[in-house]
């Protein structure tokens, strides 16, 4: 990032985060552990899932789309499976519940899956990776929309017949320093236009990879997770989000602790190599996200004008005070 940057402290963010959704009529508790995770991708500097997206929740709470004060429920249960219903409300905190439970299971079941469904937007897919990672567990998972329906546009094609929902790896490694997650949009092309260039440049594996995953991930977490078995309520119009979440403990297959220090040693070894041409640093995915966070924890989060703008907007439309920025600073 170059030039003047406007940096906001987490803590403070955190709180202006809290106060608008909660303001919005979020449930206090829900608008704080929403806002928490929000600046937490901020810290990361995975911007398009941090705070930005409060300018998307907050008429959700406001006009009622999203349950402000939902009933969360287990579904169903095994000893390694549980299926949350989110009762309408924001996604976040269920699939936090999800998560939490998918790797207790894991730990004593060696593989656990956890899927969810009526709710809201789940956010940054590496927010639940990191959250199994502290448990020393691989994970892996997908979220996707449900109601599916065939483009009616008459130029529509095959590649207009998903979006692109998020996916996610995490592989946990030995003691301190960058962790793997590989937090990705399924859509690796952008548009439609974009992916028949590829094709016409000879790039077939690329692009029929990322409309596979484009389906595989609304298919598994839209239709399969975010399916419900009996009736829910239609008032809650953005309630239309299914999760799917599967921990691994590396202790079902072999040596847990050994397989934690290769993890390790071949990120670490893997870092010591020569970036690849166009880029600054030798970097994998995961490794920049926990570069930034211990550095911006201190230094602020920058946040770029049109970042800015927008949260002035939202306090703005909520007649409440703007975020505390710190500084400018390049």
């Amino acid at each position: 990032m170059k030039g003047a940057m406007t940096r906001i402290l987490p803590g403070p963010l955190r709180d202006w985060a809290t106060l608008a959704l909660s303001t919005a009529g979020a449930h206090p508790g829900d608008a704080a552990q929403i806002a928490g995770y929000l600046v937490d991708v901020d810290l990361r500097g995975v911007t398009s899932h941090g705070t930005r997206q409060v300018r998307r929740y907050v008429p959700e709470f406001r006009d009622g789309h999203i349950n402000p004060a939902p009933s969360r429920r287990i579904h169903t249960e095994a000893d390694n499976s549980i299926r949350y219903d989110g009762d309408g409300g924001a996604g976040y905190p269920v699939a936090a519940l999800a998560v939490d439970a998918a790797c207790s299971k894991a730990s004593h079941t060696g593989l656990a899956l956890a899927t969810t469904f009526h709710h809201g937007h789940v956010g940054s897919a590496g927010i639940w990776a990191r959250r199994a990672l502290s448990h020393g567990l691989v994970s892996w998972c997908v979220a996707g929309g449900t109601g599916w329906r065939k483009p009616t546009a008459g130029d529509a094609t095959v590649w207009d017949a998903m979006t692109a929902p998020p996916m996610c790896f995490g592989v946990p490694a030995e003691g301190e320093g960058p962790p793997l997650v590989l937090d990705m949009n399924a859509n690796q092309f952008g548009t439609g236009d974009r992916a028949e260039a590829a094709l016409a440049a000879g790039f077939h594996r690329s692009v029929f990879g990322s409309l596979g995953m484009r389906f595989i991930s609304t298919l598994l977490a839209g239709s399969l997770a975010g399916t419900h078995d009996g009736a829910t309520d239609s008032r809650w119009g953005k309630a239309t989000r299914g999760f799917l979440f599967v921990a691994i403990d590396p202790a079902l297959i072999g040596d847990a602790d050994a397989f934690r220090a290769t993890v390790r040693e071949v990120i670490d070894q893997s870092l010591s190599l020569r970036p690849m041409a166009g880029t600054d640093v030798a970097a994998l995915p995961g490794t920049l996200e926990w570069q930034r966070e211990r550095e911006w924890a201190t230094t602020g989060i920058p946040i770029p004008d049109e970042h800015r703008q927008m949260l002035e907007m939202v306090a703005a439309d909520l007649a409440i005070d703007t975020p505390p920025y710190r500084s400018e600073t390049s």
